[in-house]
């Protein structure tokens, strides 16, 4: 190797795993040059430094290396070997570490911030720190061939793509390497590093014939964390079904180049160093999609995570990639969704009791799914039950996938400890109403007010007239929409109320008509139970369907929940009803936080809706509250003025609500 010119101190060198601690010790001897190795304990490969090291320490004991360095003679450091994520009793600081932690406090939340903040703080103590390269400048990549057969056509393609993509995902400070094959990216490193994206493409058999490209990072510290392959890399890429590594020249350090020659003809593999101008001789050089994971379990999520998928495309040109779980309404845009989510569409404390196994499950099929797909950013939206575990687990592995929540837990109306739960485990939550984001900031939760998606939804332009017509429903016959809920758990306990009430209705009423919108989940059990009701029931499965149904509408009987929004879109005077079991509805007293559940009461702050709960929960009373809103004029356009009022709150400016949803999960996206 050339030599360098040695200073009279000795390299101290700081060693984690992998043979570059072995081979700088070797340039020092060589050179004439006294060294120092002070390994990372957990990391450092004892064995292949024979003697060495000097000395072992934890990463978070910076007090006694520096201890030990000084007392040695050290004046430059270099920092050599690869160091996997480590452990709490690795990390845990002796004094002078926890000064540093203090002070590195938010600062350090990419790779790049960590290593300037490492290496300020090594130089703030007196010492030097320098490259792998200056010691042996014969370590980094040349340009052009190393090992290896020589490049085709088609793999020259696939570099100039890999190389684009590599320094987009560099100046996102995400990775350094990406796997491309055809003419468009599949994978991209992550924290975990190339070997695991390697084993990924492995796994997943898509990756034949393609190509690995590694860059620096635009912005990266030429002294610290250079991109390196080794004799390994070139089996491990091999072993992928790959054809060829292309690495920046300059840039990147190559392990005993020999060694790499040699693994890379006996694979029959490419091995060659490039520039970033090689990029413009391929033919697609379009930067990695970001990569989106959106989950919805519910019917009123899943419309929610429809109109988000089409913000985010408009906003985006269409360059992104949104993957995950959903309904109908997200598959209906192109969604492609990892399983059927209404199974998971759970209510209370203890109806998701009996349903843990099948959670749990879930949550296991999800994580192995978002650990295949290593997306940019978790984007959930309902079923806390459920989402919550995904965003627990994701946050305590310190995973570097950002988690966004839309849609804020009602914590201002009961179990506020929520909101400190989610400060924990999520970074960014998107709220629908303008009250609510106090409730999160005050726990340090960056939260957007966003706007209310009903706002858009298109519940106040139904085709009423044309609902009658086709279901034979004469203009002077009055219509009742029933609305016994979107999961099983809400209809089980409502449907028999709800047909007690029609009973009483239908005798006092004789024109009534009964109009019954349902969704795919329980749409069988409503219909078994609807169709023996009286006022010549239509039950309305079909999604285009529930917002005509609702301007068809002369008053409504609801259970609570979003459905009061797009009744008062519609302009449909109605009640809500809801019942549980006993012990939930004990859960929610206690814990209960505001005078009113129904929105539209929320929003105005006082009542307009009635609000028939457990034991107000009863077909004599929602009669009443029914048959008033059906024959009294005063009362319908007194409880329509108040929906204008209401609803006018949940406007955001400036835009649509998905619009404003989209926007600030790409703000926060690219921060």
């Amino acid at each position: 190797m050339t030599p360098h010119t040695a200073p009279s101190s000795p390299l101290g060198i700081v060693a984690g795993a992998g043979a570059l601690p072995r081979i700088l010790a070797k340039a020092c001897r060589d050179q004439g040059r006294g060294y120092f190795i002070l390994g990372l304990a957990g990391f450092v490969d004892r064995a292949a430094l024979g003697e060495d090291p000097a000395a072992v320490i934890r990463i978070g004991q910076a007090g006694r290396g520096f201890a030990l360095m000084l007392a040695a003679g050290v004046r430059e450091i270099v920092m050599a070997g690869h160091i996997r994520r480590p452990t709490w009793r690795t990390l845990w600081p002796d004094w002078r570490t926890a000064k540093f932690y203090a002070r590195l406090g938010w600062r350090a939340l990419g790779d790049n911030a960590l290593l300037e903040a490492v290496i300020g703080e090594i130089e703030r103590e007196g010492f030097r720190v320098i490259g792998a390269h200056e010691v042996c400048p014969d370590l980094l990549a040349p340009e052009g061939h190393i090992g290896g057969p020589s490049p085709d056509a088609v793999m020259v393609r696939q570099i100039a793509v890999g190389i684009r993509s590599a320094l987009d995902l560099g100046q996102r400070d995400i990775g350094q390497a990406v796997i491309v094959a055809g003419d468009a990216v599949i994978d991209r490193e992550d924290a975990r590093g190339t070997d695991a994206l390697l084993a990924r493409a492995s796994a997943s058999g898509r990756a034949k014939g393609g190509v690995l490209v590694k860059m620096k990072k635009p912005q990266q510290d030429r002294r610290v964390d250079l991109p390196t392959i080794g004799a390994r890399t070139v089996r491990n890429t091999a072993a992928a079904g790959l054809g060829g590594i292309a690495i920046e020249a300059g840039h990147c350090l190559v392990i005993d180049r020999a060694e790499v020659a040699a693994a890379a003809a006996a694979a029959g593999i490419l091995v060659t160093g490039v520039t970033a101008a090689r990029a413009e001789g391929g033919r697609a050089t379009t930067a990695i999609k970001p990569r989106v994971y959106l989950i919805a379990c519910e019917p009123s999520g899943d419309q929610l995570g429809a109109m988000l998928i089409k913000a985010m495309h408009a906003e985006t040109g269409g360059n992104i990639e949104i993957i995950g779980i959903g309904g109908e309404a997200m598959t209906a845009v192109g969604f492609k969704t990892l399983f059927d989510p209404s199974e998971l569409a759970l209510l209370g404390i203890f109806e998701v009791l009996p349903k843990a196994a099948l959670v749990l499950r879930r949550v296991r099929e999800t994580m192995a799914d978002i650990d295949a797909q290593h997306p940019d950013i978790l984007i959930t939206i309902d079923s806390w039950g459920f989402t919550g575990r995904i965003h627990e687990r994701l946050s305590k592995a310190g995973s570097p996938i950002k988690r966004l929540r839309y849609v804020a837990p009602q914590v201002w109306a009961w179990r506020p400890g929520r909101a400190k739960q989610l400060a924990r485990w999520i970074e960014h939550l998107l709220a629908l109403f303008p009250f609510e984001p106090p409730f999160f900031e005050k726990y340090g939760l960056a939260t957007s007010w966003v706007g209310h998606p009903v706002l858009e939804s298109g519940a106040g332009k139904g085709d009423g007239a044309g609902f009658r017509r086709r279901h034979g429903i004469g203009a002077d016959e009055k219509v009742l929409i029933v609305l016994p809920g979107s999961r099983m758990s809400e209809v089980t306990h409502l449907d028999p109320v709800f047909g007690e009430t029609v009973q009483v209705l239908a005798s006092r009423i004789p024109n009534l008509r009964v109009v019954v919108p349902t969704v795919p989940g329980v749409a069988a059990w409503v219909n078994a139970r609807a169709e023996n009701w009286p006022g010549r029931p239509v039950i309305v499965t079909a999604p285009g369907e529930r917002f005509d149904a609702f301007a068809a509408g002369d008053a409504a009987l609801a259970a609570s929940g979003t459905v009061t929004l797009e009744l008062a879109m519609a302009g449909v005077p109605h009640v809500i009803a809801y019942r549980v079991n006993a012990l939930s509805a004990m859960a929610f007293r206690l814990l209960r936080r505001t005078r009113f559940v129904n929105l539209i009461n929320i929003l105005l702050d006082r009542a307009c809706v009635h609000e028939r709960l457990q034991g107000e929960c009863r077909a004599d009373i929602l009669a009443k509250d029914v048959e008033r809103l059906l024959t009294d004029e005063t009362v319908r356009a007194t409880m329509r003025a108040d929906f204008a009022e209401a609803l006018d709150k949940l406007r955001p400016p400036g835009g649509l609500p998905s619009t404003a949803a989209a926007r600030a999960i790409l703000s926060v996206m690219k921060s």
